[in-house]
């Protein structure tokens, strides 16, 4: 996606502590989408780094190494810049021919296979969730009542064939990043009097834990710019500020199967 600097007014993101007179090492760079995603946009000093830290402790390290982990090694990406060491972490375990089958069946431990990046088959998904409980007067809690997933396609040669692929996902993380995406990106182009984020940031600073009112999926697919591996779209809406995230829009571009992109609710407009 497109690279671009954000200068806001010296406060955090996430508790609007004022940083300006902190010593360098104790504000940080907010990148929007993490580097280890490919994230080109970047909130100058926009943190202080105890909310960066726990921000990454809490959530988007889970995030990278449950839900993302497989398109983050399918798509080579880095887990930062700083780091060139490939990671030792194995994909998760795949099933071969009709094992997964017997599985279901006969409960046989079925996915005890393990493939090399260059061998592992070149799809990935990511759940959909339900549209955001603050958009349709649900209250959607911290929980996933039902799961179903999207998936993606990268069509890379020579991948092993006859296998069954099973991605780990962990209830909460990936969610709050996705969350913590739209909530930077909101106030990056908006700025923090456009609308009320008090709501998401508690959400965001561990003060509240109600992830699915605030992030969702949309209910149906939408055709938005897929040229960029990532793109993030804003949208008022109800009174509401919301924010599309449209993760690995590029992957599909080539295919008939439509992405559904997340939303996230990020606060009334004032």
């Amino acid at each position: 996606m497109r690279q671009h600097h954000y200068h806001l007014d010296g406060r955090c993101v996430y508790c609007l502590r004022d940083m300006t007179g902190l010593p360098k090492d104790q504000k940080t760079d907010e990148h929007i989408i993490p580097r280890s995603l490919n994230g080109t946009l970047v909130i100058h000093k926009g943190a202080c780094t105890p909310c960066a830290r726990y921000s990454n402790r809490a959530y988007e390290g889970a995030a990278l190494n449950n839900d993302l982990l497989v398109a983050r090694r399918l798509l080579q990406f880095r887990r930062g810049k700083k780091s060139k060491k490939k990671s030792t972490t194995p994909l998760p375990p795949v099933a071969i021919g009709n094992a997964a089958m017997k599985q279901g069946i006969e409960g046989v431990e079925a996915f005890n296979v393990y493939l090399s990046d260059a061998e592992y088959p070149p799809f990935f998904d990511l759940i959909i969730f339900p549209p955001p409980g603050l958009l349709t007067d649900d209250d959607r809690g911290a929980d996933i009542k039902t799961i179903r997933v999207q998936f993606f396609n990268l069509g890379l040669p020579n991948r092993r064939d006859g296998v069954t692929t099973r991605t780990p996902h962990i209830n909460g993380p990936f969610a709050k990043m996705i969350a913590k995406i739209g909530y930077c990106y909101a106030v990056a182009e908006r700025g923090f009097e456009y609308f009320d984020g008090s709501q998401i940031r508690d959400l965001l600073t561990g003060r509240r834990d109600d992830i699915y009112n605030f992030v969702g999926n949309v209910e149906k697919p939408e055709s938005l710019p897929n040229d960029h591996i990532h793109a993030l779209h804003l949208r008022e809406k109800g009174g509401w500020l919301t924010t599309l995230v449209h993760q690995f829009a590029s992957c599909n571009a080539n295919t008939d199967v439509p992405t559904i992109p997340y939303e996230v609710a990020v606060g009334k407009l004032l």
